[in-house]
């Protein structure tokens, strides 16, 4: 065979689609042609005599190929293709990469993401820039050489800084920023600068080649740069606005060189608004108009057309934004809607949510409260899109922070119209959003993520974790926590399922309440007439929701009483004690206080008269022991099957259909490892549970003792998917961990060790039920200690900055299970007594292998106890006691 011939076609396709690129001509049907030849090339390779003088590599031929993928997508040309064509297009590459070397991977890698961060993906962007980084490098040379192919530290910052991160992208940022200076005293070199470009070539005549090359000076001025466009808007986001525009100021040549000054004038203008300086953010943006308010066919190049499309929508935002600061409320209307025509050509939800809520303003202002309600409305839809992607606790944490001002604009514009739509949906997102995304993809039809090589790591680091603590190697252990914990908010983050639920409509309350209307038609066994509360705690009141079947959806707020403040600051300082009273843990009557000190009255008896109450608490409410709560001095659960849920969009996610018969999986810690007190009563609590439920409703033979240990639990996780003709449950006995400066860390403690949050919500299992017979499984951590770290932007800092969680960050053992696969978790987020909780496991089961539904079962287990004394210090015992699900 000859293999030039192949060889010289390919080359003579390479050269006419990168002459047609460079011309501005269409490319496609080229670059068809062009990948068809590089794999006719390829192959002739391998099938040649390898002895042949061939007038190429692989590598050769793969690295053309790669850089034509790049080119085609990064072109304006592929403007309209959808997230999963764009998919399939890097897939297609793969093909490729394995011929070619790590230097030209790493090429590729920052290529792709740096158009991810152009489209606003920012978090598969920080993926692609992890995964770049594993690639072996030389060392740096301390050369212009080093920044040939840009910088992934420049990626990485600018990808932080759109993950709302902006104080680990200036710590990133600020060596390379050090770097470049040292390199570049008199900054970035501009290419069309042709003076100093006639001085520098005229340098490295003289020097015979010993001075940098131009075109070296030219790539690290690219770099240099992105990390002061990076820079400055990180600065503008910490609250630095006149050091931002310093920056700013800085770049206004390069963008003014590049044919592109309207985008300086758009970064200045932002900065002037922060500033409060209407009249010159209202000048420069009067510099950009002729970009933005001309007709587009006056756009000569790609770049600028593509600026427009980019960046069209922010600008019709800030003209909107000046004029409602210059009281021109109409005009400021006009420019919103001139932006959706720009969002309505490229969708970007963030920018929409922007303008949206510049509307509710703007009708705020002119005395249109319903209109103004209805817009911020529309920007919590578009920011319910963003947000129902979780990118890990910090990322989360942070984003939810930089919207909380808008979120809190929307809930006063609720209360004040009495929109309990709006409400219903902003504080769904101001609580657990993430978890409820998480949530929805584990229980949908898709495949979970196919095992790789983070997931085979992680177990790889689990089984080493084990092996160093009983070694007695507390700091090798402590390294090897800090890296699993670091891969698992990775794997979490860049699950590449999460594009099939970026399109899904936003949390519909109508829907909430006909899932209400079905709740008892559904399952003639679940008990009837079923409502919703949701509760949402502001400075002096609880805002409460009530959803019930008939389509309603009430809001009121409840303004708290001194004395009910001063119990719940006292019940929370107690929490934190590290034993504290047990007839103290039953706040409702330590404190006289029932559900209508936190409810409006008339919520709290549509609660009372219904069969089924699911309840979905806020912050420092979800440690209360709800499943005591009283009204009108009797217990609730006397009469309403109390079920805990996150958030109200979480409710039909966590429905399941209890079946009959159960099959049940017994594990029961005896002997906890040292520095734990001995369990002897379990022993007694899974004999009687072997006895009532009889062989052939046990998932095989009971674990106890020794054989209830770490491994015994981690075969259970992965004993997926849920059996199809019956219910699976599992019951755990043990000792509870509660780590409240670690959300991944609190645990169940097995014979030989422990098994955390972050494994168990890895699990992939059958069943659909849990009991944990043990203390403080539902607890919920407030904070970070770490600082959240780990989100693929790699280590902390040396001195770890505590990172207060916002939200509901759902991170507790409990959910976890949920997220495995449970619907149903029987658990306590409070010290409990084991011989009176495993009293009530014991009942609940006698109730649930009796044909109740789990909700029944645990309000029949706790009746049950409150019948043989409902005294303040017996109750405050087993008060913990949560069923936490829908049915």
């Amino acid at each position: 065979m000859d293999v030039h011939d192949p060889a010289a076609r390919y080359w003579e396709l390479s050269m006419r689609y990168w002459q047609a690129a460079g011309a501005g001509l269409p490319t496609g049907e080229l670059f068809q042609q062009l990948v068809g030849h590089g794999r006719r090339a390829l192959a002739a390779w391998r099938e040649s005599d390898t002895s042949a003088a061939i007038p190429y590599t692989e590598a050769d031929v793969a690295g053309v190929l790669l850089d034509a993928y790049g080119r085609e997508l990064t072109t304006h040309q592929a403007g309209g293709w959808t997230y999963r064509q764009v998919q399939a297009h890097w897939a297609a590459a793969e093909e490729f990469t394995p011929f070619v070397g790590a230097d030209k991977l790493r090429h590729y890698l920052s290529g792709k993401a740096q158009y991810e961060l152009g489209e606003g993906r920012a978090s598969e962007a920080l993926a692609l820039v992890d995964e770049a980084h594993q690639l072996p490098r030389e060392p740096a040379s301390g050369t212009m050489a080093d920044y040939a192919h840009g910088d992934l530290r420049a990626l990485k910052a600018a990808a932080l800084h759109q993950l709302y991160d902006s104080d680990t992208a200036l710590d990133v940022l600020a060596p390379l920023e050090a770097e470049l200076s040292a390199q570049l005293p008199d900054g970035p070199l501009l290419a069309t600068d042709d003076e100093a470009v006639r001085r520098l070539e005229a340098e490295f005549v003289r020097g015979k080649g010993g001075a940098v090359p131009l075109a070296r000076l030219l790539e690290a001025s690219v770099v240099y740069h992105q990390i002061l466009d990076t820079k400055a808007g990180a600065l503008r986001d910490v609250g630095r606005p006149a050091e931002a525009e310093k920056a700013y100021l800085m770049l206004m040549p390069h963008y003014t060189a590049s044919g592109l000054p309207e985008v300086g004038h758009i970064q200045l203008a932002r900065v002037a608004l922060d500033q409060g300086a209407t009249q010159r953010a209202h000048q420069r943006l009067d510099l950009a108009a002729p970009l933005f308010e001309t007709p587009a066919e006056s756009d000569r190049t790609s770049m600028r057309a593509h600026l427009r499309l980019v960046r069209g929508a922010a600008y019709c935002r800030m003209r909107a934004e000046a004029a409602r600061q210059f009281g021109h409320h109409r005009e400021a209307l006009t420019w919103c809607d001139r932006g959706e025509t720009f969002s309505a050509a490229r969708r970007d939800d963030s920018l929409s949510a922007t303008l949206h809520t510049e509307r509710a303003r703007a009708h705020r202002a002119l005395g249109n409260p319903a209109r103004a309600a209805n817009a911020y409305q529309q920007a919590a839809f578009a920011l319910d899109r963003v947000l129902r992607v979780p990118l890990g606790h910090r990322f989360d944490t942070l984003h939810l922070r930089f919207r909380r001002p808008m979120f809190e604009e929307a809930l006063a514009a609720a209360e004040e119209t009495g929109h309990a739509r709006l409400a219903a949906v902003v504080t769904d997102l101001l609580k657990a959003r993430a978890f409820s995304a998480r949530l929805s993809l584990a229980r949908s039809a898709e495949p979970d993520q196919p095992t790789g090589p983070d997931r085979t790591r992680f177990a790889e680091l689990t089984e080493a974790i084990a092996r160093t603590s009983g070694q007695g190697r507390p700091h090798e252990t402590r390294l090897l926590y800090e890296q699993r914990a670091a891969l698992l908010i990775k794997i979490r983050a860049v699950d590449p399922r999460w594009h099939l639920i970026r399109d899904d409509p936003p949390f519909d309350p109508a829907k909430l309440t006909g899932y209400l209307a079905a709740y008892g038609d559904d399952a003639p066994g679940s008990g009837g007439r079923c409502v919703a509360l949701s509760l949402y705690e502001r400075p002096g009141g609880v805002l409460a929701l009530l959803a019930t079947p008939d389509g309603c959806l009430q809001m009121r707020t409840r303004e708290l009483a001194k004395g009910t403040r001063r119990a719940l600051d006292a019940y929370e300082r107690m929490l934190g004690e590290p034993k504290p009273a047990t007839e103290e843990l039953d706040f409702w009557s330590c404190n006289r206080i029932g559900l209508a000190d936190l409810v409006p009255e008339a919520f709290a008896d549509e609660a009372a008269s219904s069969s089924t109450c699911l309840l979905s608490p806020h912050g420092r409410l979800h440690a209360l022991p709800w499943t005591v709560v009283r009204h009108r001095g009797r217990h609730l659960v006397r009469d309403t099957a109390l079920g805990i849920v996150p958030n109200l969009s979480c409710i039909p996610a966590l429905d399941h259909r209890p079946r009959m018969p159960l099959q049940v999986a017994l594990l029961g810690v005896i002997e906890p490892p040292d520095g734990s007190p001995p369990l002897p009563q379990i022993r007694r609590l899974v004999g009687l549970l072997s006895d009532l439920l009889g062989p052939d409703r046990l998932f095989g033979a009971p674990r106890v003792g020794r054989d209830a240990d770490a491994a015994a639990l981690r075969a259970l996780l992965d004993s997926g998917p849920p059996l199809p003709d019956r219910t699976a449950v599992l019951q755990i006995a043990t000792h509870g961990i509660r780590n409240p400066g670690s959300p991944f860390r609190a645990s169940v403690q097995m014979t030989d060790g422990e098994v955390e949050t972050g494994e168990i919500l890895m699990g992939r299992m059958c069943f659909e039920e849990v009991v944990l017979t043990a203390c403080s499984t539902s607890f919920r951590a407030a904070a970070d200690l770490s600082g959240g770290y780990g989100a693929l932007d790699g280590p902390g800092p040396r001195v770890a900055k505590p990172l207060e969680l916002a939200g509901d960050v759902a991170n507790a053992l409990v959910h976890a299970f949920h997220e495995a696969g449970a619907a149903f978790v029987l658990a306590s987020p409070v010290p409990v007594r084991l011989r009176l909780a495993s009293h009530h496991s014991l009942t609940w089961f006698v109730h649930r292998a009796g044909g109740c539904d789990p909700l029944e079962a645990a309000r029949r287990a706790a009746v049950g106890l409150l019948d043989v004394d409902d005294s303040p210090r017996q109750v405050g015992k087993w008060a913990g006691i949560t069923a936490y699900g829908a049915r």
